[in-house]
Formats: structure tokens, sequence, C-alpha cells
């Protein structure tokens, strides 16, 4: 079965969350706690939100879709506003959630989730994207990827 573009990744991000729930709740040995940190999980969850927002009105800005299951309908290589900065500012703001959620559980096993998000979807969401936007603007979007890094 082939995964790419399958899973759309608000949903591979709850799936996420529900394995650092578990995991939290499985092995809580594994707690730990330190000074400010809720300033730490909210510095987090404000710049995710920052960065998701820009990606969103760069996209609508551009009239481009934004929707992951369908790259195709890519009218234009966006690689102004944030995505000047990053390729994928929008899986990046995804990854800081979990960031945050794992703070917020207080426990060290959440942070193994972490990497295995980066890993699912750069294979079979980041990966698959980028074939299609190097079909539908070759020079453009190679061009993009020399100048821009994929994550940040």
């Amino acid at each position: 079965m082939n995964l790419a573009l399958k899973v759309i990744p608000p949903v591979q991000l709850v799936i996420c969350a529900s394995m650092m729930f578990a995991l939290a709740h499985f092995l809580p040995q594994y707690y730990f706690s330190f000074l400010f940190q809720m300033p730490v999980i909210i510095l987090l969850i404000v710049t995710s939100a920052i960065i998701a927002t820009l990606a969103l009105h760069d996209f609508r800005k551009h009239k481009t879709t934004y929707h992951p299951h369908t790259p195709e309908k890519t009218s234009k290589v966006v690689n102004s506003g944030i995505y000047a900065y990053s390729r994928n500012p929008m899986y990046l703001a995804l990854v800081l959630t979990l960031l945050a959620l794992a703070i917020y559980l207080k426990n060290l096993t959440c942070f193994t989730v972490i990497p295995l998000f980066i890993w699912y979807i750069t294979r079979f969401q980041i990966k698959p994207e980028e074939e299609v936007l190097d079909r539908l603007f070759p020079n453009d979007y190679q061009n993009y990827c020399k100048n821009v890094r994929r994550w940040f």
C-alpha cells in the first residue's frame, strides 16, 4: 500500500499526538519538568500559529492550492513571504506544535514521536509533493530548491 499523499497532515498530527498521550500515560517514569515550562510551550504554540497563518496567507495571495492531497492543482511556485525561508512552513508549524505537546505532557518518551512524524511527513507527503512541483514547474522549482531549505 502506497501511503504517499493519503493521510493529510492534520490527521498525521492527531495520530502523533495520540501516540504522545499514550506514551505519557503508560510510561510515567520518564516524567520531567523544568523552570519556565509554560512560557516555552506558549512561545512554541504562538510561533507555530504565526508560521501557519503566514503560510496560508502566502498561498491565498498567490491564488494557488494549499490542499495537501492535490499538489497537481498548484498554479505557481510560491517562493516569497515565509516560503522564502522554508519550503514547508506549514509542516514546520506542525512539528513545533508536537514539540509544545511533548513539553506539556512532561514525558521524555513523547519526544521520540517527533522524528517519526518528520520522517513520515517527509517520505509520504513532502517528497511526493516535490515530485509533482518539479514536473509542473521544472526550472522554477529547481531554482527554488537550490535557494530555500526544505524545513528551515
